[in-house]
């Protein structure tokens, strides 16, 4: 008699967007534990081509939909951030595990009110800070936690946003808080230590340096771009560790200098897409930053022939860009590295499922996140220190011990 299967995790999710279709809904589609029970999009056209490929059981163009569904079980959300808070409120209340992404809210008095609200009803709440769980984050972990004393970080990420359609413009409104968050989140990882004063000076719009000091006496400084090129790798990290040091490229490879157990050279693996040219997925694990390289140049090379970056807005720019990017294309640039994506989104699921607490950013890392964004912008705008309490973010960690504290 042959065994039976596992019930799978039925997951609402809510987006239709690049990002939901190529991470979290490929996640779904190629995970053995989870089960698309019901996708809304507020865009019919949208929910019926994304729906008609990985196939939910039910769809709308409500969201409410989704988080009423008796059938689902975790709600999953990556939409506009101006409604994160509202289907955040609305899961916890029902009582079902939402995995949200950042930020979880745009102010921290929504966050606060979300993070109390999920730690009162017992409810898990995951913040998709995913670097968390990207390959690399675990050997740059090791080389942090191989010294005590306060180390010194460096930390780029910069794109070029001119790459953006129409439907993604919401992103640079606020880069801060739409992207760097990720990075505010991962160094507070890292560092082990609480952020305590921020001071930030903008070039110009989304061309932000970011210096933070930490409780540790710990330093960072993060700097945030719209204007880089697509050419060069999109993050990389450097950070001095009292005669050691290790570096960080784009989570494709972590050198190592003379820290013990680091491997002078570790190489990873990229993420793989649906319909895309893998072969990069290979060729990053075998020989790393040259590979990514030579593959973000033929990127870069396509998207500024084709016209993309004059017009992201004119659709024959972007039929001369898929022309140029082969048959099957190369995957979105920013995709191409495995930042640990489809492993936080199961790894949730999976411990929410099994009654684990789960390791991913919670509603207090969140809050954090948010609070450094938040500083930072109020920091270039008064041109001042801006000091942090960890007390706003840290309330909840000290409560009932329900999952969401645990």
């Amino acid at each position: 008699m042959s065994a039976e299967k596992p019930k799978r995790i039925r997951i609402g999710a809510i987006g239709c967007g690049q990002f939901m279709s190529q991470q979290h809904l490929q996640t779904i589609a190629r995970s053995e534990h989870l089960a698309l029970q019901h996708l809304a999009d507020v865009d019919p056209v949208k929910l019926q081509r994304v729906a008609d490929r990985y196939q939910p059981a039910r769809r709308s163009t409500r969201w409410e939909d989704v988080v009423a569904d008796p059938e689902v079980e975790i709600v999953v959300a990556g939409v506009v951030p101006s409604l994160h808070p509202q289907i955040a409120r609305a899961a916890i209340g029902r009582g079902k595990p939402i995995y949200i992404e950042k930020p979880l809210a745009p102010t921290v008095e929504e966050c606060q009110n979300l993070q109390h609200l999920a730690d009162e009803r017992g409810v898990p709440v995951a913040v998709g800070f995913n670097r968390r769980f990207a390959p690399a984050t675990a050997l740059l972990k090791r080389a942090f936690q191989s010294v005590a004393s306060p180390v010194t970080v460096f930390y780029r990420i910069a794109t070029d946003d001119r790459i953006r359609p129409p439907d993604q413009r919401w992103k640079t409104a606020d880069t801060l808080l739409t992207e760097t968050v990720h990075i505010f989140d991962l160094l507070a990882y890292l560092l082990g230590s609480e952020p305590v004063a921020i001071v930030a000076h903008e070039a110009r719009p989304n061309d932000d340096l970011v210096l933070v000091d930490y409780a540790s006496g710990s330093r960072a400084a993060i700097l945030s771009s719209s204007y880089g090129s697509l050419a060069q790798p999109k993050e990389h990290l450097e950070a001095i560790l009292d005669c050691r040091a290790v570096e960080m490229d784009d989570f494709v490879e972590v050198r190592g200098y003379g820290i013990a157990g680091l491997p002078p050279v570790t190489r990873f693996a990229g993420r793989p897409y649906d319909g895309c040219d893998n072969r990069h997925v290979d060729d990053f694990a075998q020989r790393g930053l040259p590979a990514l390289l030579e593959m973000r140049q033929r990127y870069e090379a396509a998207m500024r022939e084709s016209g993309v970056l004059a017009d992201s807005a004119d659709p024959a720019a972007w039929d001369r860009a898929r022309a140029r990017l082969g048959d099957p294309p190369l995957p979105q640039i920013n995709y191409a590295s495995d930042k640990g994506w489809g492993v936080a989104l199961e790894n949730f699921c999976l411990a929410v499922a099994q009654g684990r607490c789960p390791a991913n950013a919670t509603a207090a890392d969140g809050n954090r996140a948010t609070a450094c964004a938040t500083a930072a912008r109020r920091s270039i705008q008064s041109n001042q220190t801006v000091s942090l309490d960890a007390r706003s973010w840290s309330l909840a960690r000290r409560g009932s011990g329900s999952p969401q504290v645990c």
